[in-house]
């Protein structure tokens, strides 16, 4: 298969996908390797094609902020050391709120977003051990634990009650301060 055609492919896989590809099942579904792909994925995004890379794999942009309308969206701001971030994701999961993102604002570069996807405690455990495989460092230990995550919820009530359960805890940051 030519380069130009793989990446047609390639295009179509993330397009039809209902979650995310990651780049070895890409790799051995196009026999070639995972670094390959990750080329590949390169020059589609220097094309223009909005891909995102999730701790789950590659998707498209339009895919990560699909979002189920009947659901209540919002933003908090937390601050907390790494060893408190699974308890933090398993408070908003656990209420049924789901973990979009993760947003920082670095010195340097400005605003820094991560897709996360997490709306389980089996996506916690995968983050985590990702993260813990990758020898990764969270995204907040470069503005001291600050940081802001986009979370769904099933409405408005169960939102405010997530918020009180990480301020319960010591995570949400004080918004009175």
């Amino acid at each position: 298969m030519k380069a130009a055609d793989r990446r047609d492919a390639l295009l179509n896989a993330l397009t039809n996908a209902r979650g995310p590809l990651k780049a070895n099942t890409l790799a051995d579904a196009f026999g070639v390797s995972r670094q390959i792909i990750v080329g590949d994925v390169a020059i589609l995004r220097a094309s223009d094609h909005d891909i995102i890379a999730t701790n789950q794999g590659y998707l498209l942009a339009t895919k990560a902020t699909a979002q189920d309308n009947s659901r209540y969206r919002g933003k908090i701001v937390c601050q907390h050391d790494s060893d408190q971030v699974v308890n933090e994701l398993a408070m908003i999961v656990d209420r049924g709120g789901w973990v979009e993102n993760i947003e920082i604002d670095h010195p340097y570069y400005g605003i820094i977003k991560a897709t996360l996807t997490i709306q389980s405690h089996a996506d916690i455990t995968h983050f985590t051990a990702e993260m813990a495989s990758h020898k990764g460092a969270m995204l907040s230990s470069l503005t001291n634990g600050i940081h802001l995550h986009t979370i769904t919820a099933p409405d408005k009530t169960v939102f405010d009650e997530i918020k009180r359960d990480l301020f319960a805890a010591g995570i949400l940051l004080d918004e009175s301060i």
